[in-house]
């Protein structure tokens, strides 16, 4: 058998892996497992399934000829920020900050059939949007301490960006930079499942593969067939990012910067063990002189799932509801950034049904009490155990999460934005009653760091040789590494950012235990949490920022392609280390 007749055979098996592996991250939970036969199968399994893309990405036609080498790679639109922190406080020192959003779907049609909504791997075909919720948008802020450089951070409602393509944004950008002495300019995704993608994983895979390595073994005769990101809602992407952009430099304002957290816990669920997560929402609160709107920078750990992993309603998610009660509330600009999600979820309690008030949750004095949900206003609670025909018991009462689910029967819409509407609101609300606010001091500090993981899933690296996804790709031997970048910044000497490419698994970040005998690599972990190594005494995490590198886990929490939606896209086996020792290194670097 000849080797392109393998190829056509392996690759018809590489579709039936993609059908059998769904994407949908915080769609399913975890059972922790010991090392039994059926985990041993799974791992031959994943052994036999990297020997099939190995050998498809060694001789299936591909465009890894316009990759570089390792050696010859030079960096391209890369700010590498502040070389030395500075922690004085200049006397003329003040924080100024702008704000600009725009509408992702102004200007496109998106129910025309031609754009794919992200959120799972569709090998055949691609899933279109039967309705238009709401809205899918980017938005911005420009933030300065009067004293350095200016920094632009710009957050897209979608499934990810490629490193590329945010590099395309900065070179659009980059005039505009230089001469308003914009500093750092970076570019996150809130990872909604529910919007347009923006990655290219949601394409139809098979055809991919199969007309765009037939337009690379034809020499580009088959350009107008090849399978990738709708280039429409990318141009349209470019350009309202940029706009926005300039926009947000052109508004700053001065005046005061304060952080403040609250505890979430009750609204999140991690659905992978071990549990480790940060149960708080941040915000960044910035107060104009003039009293015109404030900005609101909002950091938590969240997937975006209020419409399911694949659905076909598109929606920019709790955001955009959140959004619109801070706005009604007090005219407040909100910019929402996602933070560490590895497998973090929703748990939504919904609103009244019948005055659409959030309802307040009293928790049990005591080991023996009782939790209990009603709206403010009275118009329903949880039902007590003597209501007839209730099946809602005191042991019932006494658990968390079998009260929510009973008020949300009682409470439940039946509308397709009932559990996003909810979330928005309820984060609002919680929002909206911090009271631990401190004002920061005008000093900001910013440095970024570029990284090289070595490709050890071969899933993606087919998908980026054959052009699906724009990531940065380059030959190390006989293998591929994907560069990134990382970031690290303080802002005020009191809060400390870790900008992550991917999807950072929490426990690298604010550490806790190791899931013992799930830990199919075996091995321990011996490196530091991260909010362990800064001076800073709070920490928020900027996720998916500048590139879209995939879920980071700990190396020995890896397990099997099989087993764990996570897994499937994890680009290295080796990320977190190689991630955690880069931060290390970079803060040393800027100390």
């Amino acid at each position: 058998m000849s080797k392109k007749i393998l190829a056509v055979v392996l690759s018809l098996i590489l579709a039936l892996s993609v059908i059998a592996v769904p994407v949908g991250a915080a769609n399913l939970e975890f059972t922790t497992a010991a090392i039994d036969g059926g985990n041993i199968f799974n791992l031959i399994l994943d052994k036999l399934i990297s020997v099939i893309l190995k050998y498809l990405n060694m001789f299936w036609p591909g465009y890894e000829d316009s990759w570089s080498t390792t050696e010859e790679y030079v960096p391209e639109n890369f700010y590498e920020g502040d070389t030395d922190f500075n922690e004085a406080v200049d006397p003329a020192a003040k924080w100024s900050m702008g704000y600009a959003s725009a509408s992702l779907l102004e200007g496109i049609a998106p129910m025309n059939g031609d754009f794919y909504l992200a959120g799972s791997l569709e090998p055949i075909a691609g899933r279109v949007p039967s309705k238009v919720e709401d809205d899918q948008r980017v938005r911005v802020y420009a933030l300065s301490d009067g004293v350095g450089g200016t920094l632009v951070h710009a957050v897209v409602d979608g499934f990810g960006l490629a490193r590329r393509d945010v590099q395309t944004i900065r070179e659009r950008f980059s005039d505009f930079a230089e001469a308003n002495n914009v500093t750092g300019v970076n570019v996150s995704v809130l990872h909604q499942h529910s919007c347009i993608d923006t990655l290219g994983m949601n394409v139809p895979l098979a055809q991919a593969l199969i007309f765009n390595s037939s337009n690379a073994a034809s020499g580009g005769m088959l350009e107008g067939s090849k399978v990738k990101l709708n280039q429409v809602f990318m141009e349209n992407l470019f350009e309202k990012t940029v706009f926005c952009m300039k926009k947000a430099v052109a508004t700053m304002k001065e005046g005061t910067l304060s952080y403040g957290t609250t505890d979430i816990s009750d609204y999140i669920r991690d659905k992978r063990d071990p549990q480790a997560f940060d149960g708080n929402i941040h915000r960044l609160r910035f107060q104009p002189d003039d009293n015109t709107a404030e900005i609101w920078v909002v950091e938590a750990g969240i997937h975006l799932m209020s419409y399911g992993a694949g659905g076909d309603i598109l929606s920019g998610d709790f955001p955009i509801y959140l959004e619109r009660e801070l706005k009604e509330a007090d005219g407040i600009n909100l910019v929402y950034v996602q933070g560490a999600e590895l497998a973090i979820g929703m748990r939504t309690v919904d609103i009244c049904a019948d005055c659409g008030e959030v309802p307040v949750i009293t928790k049990p004095a005591d080991e023996n009490g009782t939790y209990k949900i009603a709206c403010p206003n009275g118009c329903i609670a949880t039902a007590a155990d003597d209501a007839e025909g209730s099946t809602y018991t005191t042991e019932d009462a006494k658990d968390y999460i079998k009260t929510v689910d009973n008020w949300n029967s009682l409470s439940e819409t039946g509308t397709d934005n009932e559990t996003a509407l909810s979330y928005g609101k309820t984060l609002a609300k919680e929002l909206m009653n911090i009271k631990n606010d401190k004002e920061l001091a005008p000093v900001l500090n910013i440095a970024m760091k570029e990284v090289k993981l070595n490709v050890t899933n071969q899933i993606l690296t087919l998908a980026a040789r054959e052009d699906v996804l724009n990531s940065v790709i380059v030959k190390n031997g006989d293998g591929y590494q994907l560069v990134t970048e990382i970031g690290y910044a303080e802002i005020g000497n009191e809060v400390a950012v870790f900008l992550c490419p991917g999807e950072f698994d929490p426990a690298l970040i604010y550490g806790g235990p190791e899931s013992g005998d799930a830990s199919w690599m075996g091995g321990k972990w011996e490196l530091p949490p991260l909010c362990e190594v800064t001076d800073c005494e709070n920490v928020m995490v900027f996720g998916l920022c500048n590139d879209q590198s995939g879920y980071v886990l700990r190396d020995n929490e890896y397990h099997s392609l099989l087993s764990e939606n996570e897994e499937v896209n994890v680009i290295s086996t080796t990320a977190g280390s190689t991630f955690v020792n880069a931060f290390l290194t970079l803060l040393e670097e800027c100390a």
